[in-house]
């Protein structure tokens, strides 16, 4: 019979793994490196390294949170252990105190040739490090057995990272929402990952007692209003120039028009997935002409065109 762990070894546990992970080094991604060019002009392996070495630098401290911050690769092979121990909130100190014991010298591999540098993570730096992978937030059971049943076994843990990286406080209203949106969409659907995406920033702006129907209702008013002040205000601009305007008290607002229209049409996706039915609102489309949608194709390919 296997003895279970207890807290301290989940911990430890937890700590070898993270490290072991940060043992096979990192590679930089295009962002960080645009990040390293922009700010330090372009600077050579020789440059950057003496820039992480310098403490009197104000860069230094930015420039080494942003080395170590966990990309999605890293968490994806940390998500099954995180799944596995179930660290609680009160062990996050613990695993940290674990993870920093000893020193842990990282390889950091720049992209085109450019070489690579090995880096100690500071303890300052881990502790942000630890936050960022969320070790303690865990998907609901109900949850995380609708994503195990509906989406591919290849991309489970993928989904199972974003919605741990993402912020919205679990309730049961929205956990129901999230299942049903996993049956319902189906993950291998091309759109899925937008919808989800919009959904998971969607429910973290609601508080729990709201009906979701009408929540996403009210948003897609919402989207409509801004297209309406929009078109408002182009019409006005056609007669006056921006400057009279403001001279005028009127208030300037700026839409971006794709993405509103966007936002709208992933809302009746999901709306007519989730709850079987929306409710439609006329908008005139950029050539003029109305929207006219009468099935789930319709919205996915004015969607492809709007991405």
């Amino acid at each position: 019979m296997i003895r279970p762990m207890n807290s301290e070894e989940k911990c430890n546990q937890l700590a070898d793994e993270i490290r072991k992970v940060l043992g096979h080094g990192i590679t930089l991604g295009s962002d960080v490196i645009h990040y390293i060019d922009s700010t330090f002009s372009n600077p050579t392996l020789e440059e950057l390294q003496t820039i992480l070495h310098d403490d009197s630098s104000c860069e230094k401290d930015s420039l080494m949170e942003l080395l170590f911050f966990p990309d999605e690769t890293m968490q994806l092979e940390l998500e099954e252990i995180l799944e596995t121990l179930q660290i609680g909130k009160q062990d996050e100190d613990n695993v940290l105190d674990a993870f920093c014991r000893e020193s842990l010298p990282v390889n950091m591999r720049l992209p085109d040739g450019r070489g690579s540098l090995n880096l100690i993570l500071p303890s300052e730096v881990a502790a942000g490090f630890m936050a960022r992978l969320h070790i303690s937030k865990h998907l609901n059971e109900k949850l995380r057995e609708a994503i195990n049943k509906y989406a591919d076994a290849d991309a489970i843990n993928g989904y199972k990272v974003k919605i741990r990286n993402s912020r919205f406080f679990p309730g049961e209203n929205k956990i129901q929402f999230l299942c049903d949106f996993f049956e319902k969409l189906k993950p291998q659907s091309h759109d899925f990952n937008i919808c989800l995406d919009f959904a998971l920033s969607f429910i973290d702006e609601l508080t729990e007692d709201q009906d979701l129907y009408q929540a996403l209702m009210a948003k897609k008013r919402f989207y409509l209003r801004s297209l309406q002040k929009a078109k408002k205000i182009e019409t006005q601009l056609q007669k006056n120039n921006l400057e009279t305007l403001l001279s005028q008290g009127k208030r300037v607002i700026l839409v971006d028009k794709a993405d509103a229209r966007k936002k709208m049409l992933i809302i009746d996706r999901i709306s007519r997935a989730v709850f079987g039915r929306t409710e439609y609102v006329e908008d005139l489309h950029p050539d003029g002409g109305n929207i006219e949608l009468r099935s789930d194709q319709d919205i996915q390919d004015i969607i492809k065109q709007l991405s």
